[in-house]
């Protein structure tokens, strides 16, 4: 460290140079050759950069086909909810955080096994700053390792807040490789004029489903000693039901809910091999 004595004292990078100001005075140093990092911190900056890409994309699928307009803190939440956690985690995620589309359902949608996002029959909740509503699923597929947009669905419709609503069904699915990503927006109308107010628009992350993964066949390259399991049936407390009989490291399951297992029929209880693992 070293104190500047010329008449035009600098702070910031200069070469390999960094001035800085302390007390009233100017200094300078060299700056190190080396940086040294933990392997946490090595992770951490891996994490974030694995985090800002996918978060780029997915806003780069999304956002062109929403209408509720911008929020300036959409960049760093997706950012912290992608570092927290899996793609699956972001079902729930709000790209307008000061309201979500639960508000504009007595019952909410459901998306169905087929890929179609089905609105029940309902009494709309009565509104104060119009007289319509519009629904839109934007489905998308992106693929998060070449960071491709790999397909686009988009599918509105308006109803009247007035009228009893009878129910109907809107695709939500898309063509293509990678994973489906499927956004529900829900924006007030005023006759023919959108609102402009943030508190009567929404658009949230209802689906995150991810492609599936081939499993290679094992014939004929089973390792000694390794006791083939019988096939499960897994249930996840989630109306999903799988059936495996694979080693615990194919297996990966992302839910809320704890597994219960249970015996493939024609498979006693006394010859049935212990529960597998599943990995989170």
């Amino acid at each position: 460290m070293a104190k500047q004595t010329g008449i035009l004292p600098f702070t910031g990078k200069l070469g390999n140079l960094i001035g800085y100001r302390r007390n009233g005075s100017y200094f300078v140093r060299s700056m190190p050759e080396e940086v040294r990092q933990t392997t946490a911190t090595r992770q951490s900056s891996r994490n974030f950069g694995i985090a800002s890409r996918t978060g780029k994309l997915i806003r780069q699928a999304i956002t062109p086909q929403l209408s509720i307009g911008r929020d300036g803190t959409l960049v760093n939440r997706l950012n912290k909810a992608l570092i927290q956690g899996r793609l699956q985690q972001l079902e729930g995620f709000r790209f307008n955080r000061h309201t979500g589309v639960d508000k504009f359902f007595s019952r909410l949608p459901v998306l169905s096994s087929g890929g179609a996002l089905m609105i029940p029959a309902q009494t709309w909740p009565p509104s104060t700053a119009g007289d319509k509503l519009e629904i839109s699923v934007i489905a998308v597929r992106i693929n998060p390792v070449t960071r491709q947009i790999t397909g686009s669905h988009t599918a509105t419709l308006l109803a009247d807040l007035d009228q009893p609503f009878n129910g109907t069904a809107l695709e939500a699915t898309t063509p293509g490789k990678g994973t489906l990503l499927v956004t529900l927006q829900a924006r007030i109308f005023n006759g023919t004029i959108p609102t402009l107010n943030r508190r009567f628009m929404a658009a949230d992350i209802i689906a995150v489903v991810l492609p599936a993964i081939k499993q290679k066949s094992r014939k004929g390259n089973r390792l000694a000693g390794v006791k083939q399991v019988s096939p499960y049936h897994l249930h996840t407390g989630n109306n999903v039901q799988v059936t495996t009989n694979s080693t615990p490291d194919q297996v990966h399951l992302y839910s809320g809910s704890s597994p219960t297992f249970r015996p493939v029929p024609g498979h006693s209880g006394a010859d049935a091999p212990p529960p597998i693992a599943i990995l989170f």
